[in-house]
């Protein structure tokens, strides 16, 4: 059996090019309507192997692409992207709904965890006013200590109202010191004083990508040193608009993708769409505000299951458990 999947204007329209391109013997699998644009995507199946046909289904399939892209809608995925996850996923051939997006979720993002062990570069944590960078911060440097790693921090956050009182308050928890560096320069004089044997967090200001003056800024301090840009974003936006947010901070060549505030949303297509929109490989979530809970490292099992659990609405309990099941702290 194969699979292939419609997008038109109109349910009319959708019917008419199942039928011309599969013929009359063609199985409805799945309907959709995207409220966004009110198109339509039809997914059907038919018993031929035609050379050009977009999905590869096994046993099961079938089943497989209803549920899948109904999880997918639901997370408020971008129809392009999801009918690629769901195509991928039908195409392995496997009943399980949960390895199918996994391996489907494998093959098409990339993932790259935050090392608990000093990686050798610093890591400065860049993002929008209000992603959750600090925060993030705190909770590497949980990590870090928690695995007997040395660690040291800087925030170049010193303008914003209480940020460097909001970061030096975590750090007083772990026992550690913060080095404020409101310029660049700063910002070499205390790479300097710190050395080479210690883990390096750097906090750095909420950034419009958008403008001009704040990457240039930015920017400032990127190019002091050689180091990895963490990109932190929150969970819940428009995924459009996070596909959009997440490319414009690229000119920083962010390694890594952070996503916090899982516990206040249900929808996750935006993240999806955010890394699939700038390839930056997924590293970590946060699932709670609370810095000793320490960021959850994504991988493909546990990023389908934290979608599927997110589309029952389970509770933040159950999306714990996940990452505790994959072996993720």
């Amino acid at each position: 059996m194969r699979l292939k999947t419609f997008n038109a204007p109109t349910m009319t329209e959708a019917m008419q090019m199942v039928r011309d391109q599969l013929g009359p013997d063609a199985i409805i699998v799945a309907t959709h309507e995207d409220e966004a644009t009110r198109n339509v995507r039809v997914t059907a199946a038919v018993e031929r192997n035609d050379a050009d046909f977009q999905q590869d289904a096994g046993d099961g399939s079938p089943d497989i692409a209803d549920l899948l892209s109904g999880v997918l809608d639901n997370h408020g995925t971008p129809l392009d992207l999801s009918d690629q996850v769901v195509s991928t996923a039908v195409q392995l051939g496997i009943s399980d709904p949960t390895l199918a997006l996994a391996g489907a979720l494998d093959e098409i993002f990339n993932f790259s965890p935050l090392p608990a062990k000093r990686s050798g570069f610093p890591l400065m944590f860049i993002g929008p006013p209000g992603a959750g960078k600090t925060v993030s911060i705190a909770k590497l440097a949980v990590r870090a200590c928690l695995a007997g790693t040395a660690v040291s921090l800087i925030t170049t956050d010193t303008v914003r109202a209480g940020a460097v009182e909001q970061i030096a308050i975590y750090a007083g928890r772990l026992g550690l010191n913060v080095q404020n560096a409101s310029t660049p320069r700063e910002f070499a004089e205390a790479l300097d004083r710190i050395g080479g044997n210690t883990q390096i967090l750097v906090d750095t200001m909420g950034v419009n990508p958008y403008s001009a003056e704040d990457m240039d800024r930015l920017a400032g301090f990127r190019d002091v040193v050689r180091l990895e840009a963490v990109l932190v974003m929150t969970a819940g936006r428009d995924a459009l608009e996070a596909a959009e947010l997440s490319s414009s901070f690229l000119p920083a060549t962010p390694s890594r993708l952070v996503v916090t505030g899982l516990d206040m949303v249900r929808r996750l297509g935006s993240m999806l769409s955010a890394a699939e929109a700038s390839s930056i490989p997924f590293s970590d979530v946060s699932i709670t505000p609370d810095i000793a809970s320490s960021l959850c490292t994504l991988n493909p099992v546990s990023l389908a299951r934290l979608l599927l659990a997110k589309n029952r609405h389970d509770s933040a309990a159950d999306v714990t458990e996940i990452f505790q099941a994959t072996g993720q702290r």
